[in-house]
């Protein structure tokens, strides 16, 4: 029997958690905790909230809400401001579930089944690592807004081995996916408190040992708000170097976990990520050394290479049909 959970699960063992980053939301976070208190589920779930020393009543609302239900919601609040990436390790690592969610404080599940149907899934899908859906985009005052860009986000949406793909770009809204704890038990978040893209990052990882599942419904609300992190495009341009650093621990788990590419664009895909890391002078010698060891099971060939060198390669686009 599926039940929308309301007992004191203090003493059972959460099959999921629910991760809640949280700073500077007053407005938005009840919604947030809402959204996961009526999902509808027959099994345990707990939310855990990483409260980063928010300079308005967030924190006091969380407060609120863990005292009305002390079982279910365990808040972690900083003794510091940590920045995202730094909440996010802290909170990540608290979650006890053989699975985690991840619910950012200001978006909203709206389908009350959402976590229901998507552990099911993994559930019964052994060989897949983490599920996603679409979304809505709302602003501030939660009402429903046309999204230029994620329109464009939406046509990239794909399921099955989606390494490959997510190296092109992310498409996985934070605030939809679930994943198997246990893929990301090797994965360390960079704790620099100016970081902010760790979740592309993450899911590379998965993807590079999992396969992912996509779930064609929009069970969730995305709030685009002023305060929103990824409205920031000085943000995210001032990460990118970090990215790229990062990439190198990406590429050696994925080539860990399988012996060679399949299609000639993937080897090309592959290599061309491998020459970023050698061009890049913030890589140490040492990354560039085993990175080396990489690139004759990436090697293009030299017709691959010759296109390469006068800049003649065509970025890979990948559809739903190639995966």
């Amino acid at each position: 029997m599926i039940h929308t959970q309301t007992n004191d699960m203090s003493n059972q063992d959460p099959l999921v958690s629910v991760c809640m980053l949280a700073y500077n939301i007053e407005s938005f976070i009840g919604e947030a905790i809402e959204g996961v208190l009526h999902q509808q589920t027959n099994f345990p779930v707990e939310l855990v909230i990483g409260e980063d020393c928010s300079r308005d009543a967030t924190r006091k609302v969380c407060e609120t809400y863990q005292e009305k239900y002390p079982g279910r919601i365990r808040l972690l609040p900083a003794g510091n401001n940590l920045g995202i990436a730094g909440n996010a390790a802290k909170t990540l690592a608290q979650c006890r579930g053989k699975y985690i969610a991840v619910c950012d404080g200001d978006d909203v599940w709206t389908d009350v089944h959402k976590l229901q149907d998507q552990v099911h899934f993994l559930e019964q899908n052994q060989d897949y690592g983490a599920v996603y859906t679409d979304v809505q985009t709302i602003d501030e005052h939660g009402n429903k807004t046309e999204d230029p860009d994620h329109a464009y986000i939406r046509e990239l949406y794909a399921a099955g081995d989606l390494f490959y793909k997510l190296l092109t770009g992310n498409f996985i809204n934070n605030s939809t996916a679930v994943f198997r704890k246990q893929l990301i038990e090797g994965y360390e978040i960079d704790t620099d408190r100016d970081y902010y893209t760790h979740d592309h990052l993450l899911w590379l990882y998965i993807s590079a040992q999992a396969k992912i599942h996509f779930i064609q419904a929009k069970t969730t609300q995305y709030r685009k708000h002023s305060g929103g992190v990824t409205n920031s495009i000085a943000k995210l341009t001032s990460n990118k170097k970090k990215f790229q650093y990062h990439l190198y621990d990406i590429l050696i788990s994925f080539d860990k976990f399988h012996s060679r590419p399949k299609r000639a664009e993937e080897r090309m895909l592959i290599f061309q990520k491998i020459m970023s890391i050698l061009y890049r002078k913030e890589n140490t010698l040492k990354m560039k050394t085993h990175i080396l060891g990489l690139i004759p099971r990436y090697f293009p060939g030299i017709i691959g290479l010759s296109k390469l060198f006068f800049g003649k390669l065509v970025r890979p686009r990948f559809t739903l049909a190639q995966q």
